[in-house]
């Protein structure tokens, strides 16, 4: 049977701007005491981004945390003007990311990303009828963000999955959603 744990103290270890880290103490059921590390993260965002109903487009770039480039969706956080409506950052991410604005814009589903140690949560959303962003209208990029933009086909992005790799979480959910909406 699955039993709750009661937080008996809390202390925030490390504090940025995009995470914290907080230790908890414990009680387990039997009344033993444990530790907890848990990474707060702020909300996310991340975008099918539609060219057509067979294709979408994915970003190919450098990831620190992995020593290695990856082929993943548009995604990124939320700040403090997007946290109550989480849509704004999606067109603000295709605008720096893509360099595109969507016609529409469709809240897909929700999901947190490492419950084993952290609260990050991401929001999927499906953007179609893309179209270029003008060059004086485009928003300025992370600073150091670079990345190959990639048209791929749903059956060579299936070729990739079955194959194991695609390897980014956000980016195969993305896909098994793509894959539940084709039928």
């Amino acid at each position: 049977m699955a039993e709750k744990e009661i937080v008996t103290d809390t202390k925030i270890v490390y504090e940025g701007p995009i995470f914290s880290v907080e230790t908890q103490s414990v009680q387990l059921y039997n009344n033993q005491t444990s530790q907890r590390d848990i990474v707060r993260h702020v909300p996310a965002i991340s975008v099918l981004a539609m060219v057509d109903d067979d294709h979408i487009i994915l970003e190919k770039q450098w990831r620190a945390t992995i020593g290695d480039f990856i082929l993943e969706i548009p995604a990124g956080k939320l700040d403090e003007r997007d946290f109550d409506a989480p849509h704004h950052a999606v067109v603000r991410e295709l605008n720096e990311e893509l360099r595109m604005t969507a016609g529409t814009i469709e809240r897909a589903i929700g999901f947190v990303e490492t419950v084993g140690f952290s609260d990050a949560y991401m929001h999927l959303y499906v953007a179609k009828s893309l179209q270029p962003i003008a060059k004086s209208d485009q928003l300025p990029r992370d600073l150091g963000e670079t990345m190959d933009l990639i048209t791929i086909s749903f059956d060579d992005l299936k070729e990739m999955f079955e194959a194991g790799k695609l390897n980014d979480q956000k980016t195969v959910t993305a896909f098994l959603y793509w894959a539940y909406l084709r039928g």
